[in-house]
């Protein structure tokens, strides 16, 4: 019993959050049952292979993949990058590759994207035609004070995401939502029939699948993609190894192999991609520092799974202003994503680099070309450091 409690806890509070990132990835026009079947394929193997790190709906990777507007380029360039991780977890070559870029470069491109994330959340308080200033500022100042308050407990960002969506809904709810009748638009092809038993329910758009369009852009994109996939990938898994190692009281990451993340992500979401679904990335999860790790992982993406299914998110996402997320964007963006990476000695190895690799990513908002650029700004170095 005494372990139960932190385990159902820290179930319940990830899934929360993965409940705000489902509302999040439907803002970017991404449709959400489909996501159930990468989260059900996400259980199964991350039981097989022992994995404690949830691969679910992740701030950044939905914020990056959102760029690309055209839904066919889209899911092309989710479905290439997909394959490549694939490709990168069968052939254990994820170490190679980000010991081939340095650690230089992974920094500064996560602190590109931390800065890149940061705008998405404010963009949501004054942009003029997505943003609301009076909810986006009830996030943002209910998540910084959340943050704080509870600043140093491992479920911290679980209880600022919670927190921050429930108290800025709660004030749209009241104040607003009365007054301008509005709704969440949701995406083409998203239903909220949950009559997951019948025929019909699988044969709605919600499960076609979408044919990808192969272009230049959906390339670079797929490159982007795929260089933020590896940076979270091994990033988020060593925060939560290094959490399930101190739960334990063990020296040293746990339950952890970053080539069957990477595969098991790879696969999770090309599924949910295939049919339109948000790309499904690695993210710091609260389960991994509770009692019974592993079980914790399978049964938040299990719960979330089942909850897209009968269309329960589609349902209570109406209710959910889409400023309401702008507090943890931010929050996650700033302090989990990029501070910790200036912090990080991999930045402090070779700050130019890192500060070039840092400035690319945030302003073209593409991670491949910030690693692009940091590895040209190396070689440039080391041409100077010979002459």
């Amino acid at each position: 019993m005494n372990d139960f409690i932190p385990f159902a806890l820290g179930v319940i509070f990830v899934s929360v959050n993965g409940l705000t990132q489902l509302v999040f990835a439907q803002t970017q026009g991404f449709k959400l049952k489909p996501a159930s079947i990468g989260l059900i394929i996400a259980a199964i193997l991350s039981g097989i292979f022992g994995l404690i790190t949830p691969i679910t709906g992740q701030s950044a990777m939905i914020a990056l993949a959102g760029k690309t507007d055209e839904r066919d380029q889209r899911v092309a360039a989710l479905l290439l990058s997909s394959l490549l991780m694939v490709i990168l977890g069968l052939t254990g070559a994820i170490s190679w590759a980000v010991e081939f870029v340095g650690p230089a470069i992974m920094a500064g491109m996560m602190a590109g994207v931390g800065l890149m994330l940061t705008q998405v959340g404010t963009d949501f308080v004054v942009d003029k035609k997505k943003g609301n200033l009076a909810v986006g500022l009830v996030s943002l100042i209910s998540a910084f004070a959340i943050y704080f308050l509870f600043f140093g407990d491992p479920n911290v960002l679980v209880y600022t995401v919670a927190g921050s969506v429930s108290v800025s809904t709660a004030y749209y709810l009241i104040f607003q939502r009365h007054k301008q009748n509005i709704d969440l638009e949701v995406p083409k092809g998203e239903t909220e029939n949950g009559k997951f038993w019948t025929k019909t329910y699988w044969q709605t758009e919600d499960w076609q699948v979408v044919t990808p369009k192969f272009t230049f852009k959906a390339i670079v994109a797929a490159l982007a993609l795929i260089c933020l996939g590896v940076g979270i990938t091994t990033s988020f898994g060593a925060i939560n190894a290094g959490m399930a190692g101190t739960a334990a009281g063990l020296e040293g990451p746990i339950y952890q192999n970053f080539d069957y993340l990477t595969l098991v992500s790879g696969i999770a979401g090309f599924a949910s991609e295939l049919f339109g679904g948000m790309p499904l990335e690695t993210i710091i999860s609260g389960t991994a520092a509770a009692p019974w790790p592993v079980l914790g992982n399978v049964s938040v993406l299990i719960l979330l799974a089942v909850l897209l299914i009968l269309g329960i998110v589609t349902k209570i996402s109406k209710y959910i202003p889409t400023q309401s997320i702008a507090g943890f964007l931010v929050i996650i963006g700033i302090f989990s994503t990029f501070l910790p990476q200036l912090r990080n000695p991999g930045f402090a190895s070779d700050v130019p680099v890192a500060g070039v690799t840092m400035a690319v990513t945030k302003l073209t908002s593409n991670p491949f070309l910030g690693v692009l650029a940091g590895l040209f700004t190396r070689a440039v170095g080391h041409l100077i450091g010979l002459a």
